[in-house]
């Protein structure tokens, strides 16, 4: 394991990760769910959710979004806490999870990957799992279905309602974990 990236950092740095994976088929998919409320967070304040690092104007924060497959998500997570430099508590992973019921949102201070690939990739490459998470749950796969397949998959329509709802709440703790930075900005306005 790497060494701790977290271990000294700057306290106010934010870095808000939304995981999933970049390519267009899998956008709607429960494994996108995180990538997906943070990309609306990110259009909330107004910057462009692109690929990659979205840094916030006039701080030391910003977003990342998915640029590559979910089990690569450290590559980049370790690029922007070596730009931002956010402590554990700075850094937040918005993420599904297969452990709580649909639609359910929780936080959870530090804890290992659970199973999750995207979080065993970040953990390895910060050397650390002390980081915060926003969970957001898609529940069980039904049966013998393959949780492959079934992270995979998008949302039926009869789930679209339950998970719109979480969605919405991740992303209203995503501007709660990013407050200070938005006050700052609307109090000094956009960029020029």
């Amino acid at each position: 394991m790497a060494s701790n990236k977290l271990a000294t950092g700057n306290a106010s740095s934010r870095v808000v990760v939304g995981l999933g994976n970049a390519e267009r088929q899998y956008l709607r998919t429960r494994h996108n769910v995180g990538a997906r409320a943070v990309t609306e967070a990110i259009s909330r304040m107004g910057l462009r959710p692109t690929p990659g690092l979205v840094p916030v104007p006039l701080s030391r924060s910003g977003f990342v979004l998915p640029a590559g497959f979910m089990n690569d998500s450290g590559q980049l997570v370790l690029k922007a806490v070596e730009r931002w430099r956010p402590t554990a508590e700075g850094l937040l992973i918005v993420h599904d999870d297969l452990d709580l019921p649909l639609g359910e949102v929780r936080t959870r201070e530090g804890g290992g990957h659970g199973g999750h690939n995207g979080l065993r990739d970040i953990v390895t490459r910060l050397g650390s799992g002390a980081f915060r998470r926003l969970r957001i749950g898609i529940g069980r796969p039904p049966g013998s279905m393959d949780a492959a397949d079934y992270v995979l998959a998008t949302f039926p329509p009869e789930e679209r309602e339950a998970i719109d709802h979480a969605v919405e709440q991740a992303v209203e703790s995503a501007f709660e974990a990013k407050s200070a930075l938005t006050m700052r900005r609307i109090q000094r306005g956009p960029p020029l």
